[in-house]
């Protein structure tokens, strides 16, 4: 590994400042994948900024970036409003890192690919080549069903389909200025050359989450299907919301994790309910549509149709 500076931030503020004027610099939240990334030397920064100290800067209505996913799982306000989100979070790795990765870390993490994490395979995110894991012969039985033209890398966020779903937004802190996008605008179709898969800049900071309670965010679920249920990354995930009134959907989200590049929205699927008595079975053939699986994970398609009949079904009882 790499030697480097370790700087502990006493606010999200200055923290972004150090990361915007370093040369080569990354930010720690919980740390639970960074030390990884660094020892693969994906990841070779000249300066470590540790959030950790920081101070938790979040108005009302907000949760902090520094939240932990455990506190975000069992946050009153946020199960009653918004169960998706709880349950995404609970859902997230083991209990051990729950209570040590924090929520901005979940949203900002990089894939799990590990033709990304290899330097002796081409990745078109590293900016080496084109995509591994679309070569003929590749093990790819964990990557995207819905690839984008050069990156079959999968998202691995819990918490972004829930958030996408619940219409949250997301506050950023940056020394040019601070912003706050939806949720859905936080990430982008991946490019050459480019690690992450957030819009945010060199520098900029998730601060925090802004979440408006509302008839469809109190009616949402996540679900998702891992190999093995103790700690794997899902294998595909569900976020699904929705607003039902006299039997008849007046608005729906569903958004698919795990299963391209991005969080994606199934707005096919959800076209397929709005206006209607509900029809999980419709939503979920209409959500896996157009997808593109590559050699091994044809499997994908039949576990994400499921997922969404299910979470449908529950919100529906």
């Amino acid at each position: 590994m790499k030697n480097f500076a370790y700087l502990l931030a006493q606010d999200l503020a200055s923290a972004s400042k150090a990361l915007a004027g370093a040369k080569s610099a990354v930010a720690k939240g919980g740390g639970t994948d960074l030390l990884d990334l660094m020892k693969e030397r994906v990841l070779e920064p000249d300066e470590v900024v540790h959030l950790g100290r920081a101070k938790r800067d979040a108005a009302e209505g907000e949760l902090s970036a520094l939240l932990t996913l455990a506190e975000v799982a069992d946050h009153p306000w946020v199960k009653e409003n918004f169960p998706a989100v709880a349950k995404a979070a609970g859902e997230a790795a083991t209990p051990q890192i729950r209570h040590v990765g924090t929520l901005g870390g979940n949203l900002c993490q990089h894939t799990r690919c590990w033709y990304f994490r290899n330097p002796a395979f081409a990745c078109f995110k590293r900016g080496t080549g084109a995509c591994s894991a679309m070569d003929t012969g590749a093990h790819n039985r964990y990557h995207a069903i819905f690839p984008s033209d050069r990156c079959a890398s999968a998202h691995p966020s819990n918490l972004a389909p829930a958030l996408i779903a619940v219409g949250a937004k997301v506050a950023c802190v940056h020394p040019d200025g601070n912003r706050t996008l939806d949720a859905e605008l936080l990430y982008e179709t991946p490019k050459e050359g480019k690690l992450g898969d957030t819009v945010l800049r060199p520098g900029e900071l998730v601060r925090a989450v802004a979440l408006a309670p509302s008839a469809l965010a109190r009616k949402s679920t996540y679900v998702e299907f891992r190999e093995r249920q103790s700690f794997d990354f899902a294998v595909a995930s569900v976020a699904a919301a929705l607003h039902m009134e006299g039997g008849v959907v007046k608005d729906a989200r569903i958004v698919l994790g795990a299963v391209a590049p991005v969080p994606v929205r199934a707005r096919a699927a959800e076209k397929a309910l709005v206006g209607k008595a509900p029809d999980p079975e419709a939503a979920a053939a209409a959500a896996v549509e157009g997808a593109e699986p590559l050699d091994h994970n044809r499997y994908k398609v039949v576990i994400l149709k499921r997922l969404v009949r299910r979470a449908l079904e529950e919100l529906v009882r």
